[in-house]
């Protein structure tokens, strides 16, 4: 337990514990968020490196070129922030219509909100804290954006919810984001002579055994539940055949 204190104490804390990253994960602590970049590169797997490169470039290219399009269309627009904040901003703010609100502290511009009852939902109380930035709720600090809890708070003290918004939903933050530009990669005669050479060893690929590689990825629960599924499927199959052919 010493050692394993020690390492983990050695490391910065900012770097792996969520009370003391300054907000910058948002309170997520999955990794759903940097996963995301697989659909991005969804397909390029089991391909050679020089292919997995090449294909990597040219959809982060497209990516960004996408991108900067829509940001235009947006700057022409007076849109104010992407289509993502505004769709939740407006989506919360109809929400918080239903809300009820009971102002505790106008120095720390707190208050609880009771949502709307809806069948067997409804009737929760959270906690705001506009001083702060927070709602118990966790979405304004996950999404950037005052949440319908906060929003209804904002109301009650005469605040403007909008000017709580994330600086990185302005469209001009997402215009510049996007506006970089990618050098064309020429053919590869033209590239420069490498000081180094590299030698292919044919042994590393080397087949030992017909048929699919064996994982070595450790099994989870998921697996199993695949794994019972599979086995019942094949035993239904097994049955029905037994019962077609019985005279």
């Amino acid at each position: 337990m010493s050692k394993s204190f020690a390492y983990l104490d050695a490391i910065n804390k900012e770097k792996w514990t969520a009370s003391l990253d300054g907000g910058w994960r948002c309170g997520i602590l999955t990794t759903n968020m940097s996963e995301c970049i697989n659909g991005v590169l969804k397909g390029a797997r089991r391909l050679p490196v020089s292919a997995l490169v090449e294909i990597t470039l040219e959809r982060t290219v497209h990516y960004f070129h996408v991108r900067a399009i829509k940001g235009q269309k947006m700057l022409q627009n007076n849109q104010l922030w992407t289509d993502f904040a505004c769709k939740m901003f407006i989506s919360w703010q109809q929400k918080a219509v239903e809300h009820t609100v009971t102002k505790y502290s106008h120095a720390q511009q707190s208050a609880s909100v009771v949502t709307r009852r809806q069948g067997r939902h409804g009737m929760n109380t959270h906690v705001v804290k506009i001083a702060n930035r927070e709602c118990s709720c966790g979405k304004w600090n996950q999404f950037g954006i005052p949440c319908s809890h906060a929003q209804k708070v904002c109301g009650a003290y005469n605040i403007s919810a909008a000017s709580m918004v994330k600086d990185y939903y302005d469209v001009m933050a997402y215009n510049n984001t996007y506006s970089k530009h990618f050098e064309p990669v020429q053919s590869e005669d033209y590239w420069d002579d490498p000081n180094f050479q590299l030698v292919h060893d044919p042994t590393i690929r080397t087949v030992t055994r017909p048929g699919r590689n064996q994982t070595t990825r450790i099994h989870n629960e998921m697996d199993w539940r695949q794994t019972r599924a599979r086995q019942e499927a094949q035993q239904q199959q097994g049955d029905s055949s037994v019962q077609e052919n019985v005279p």
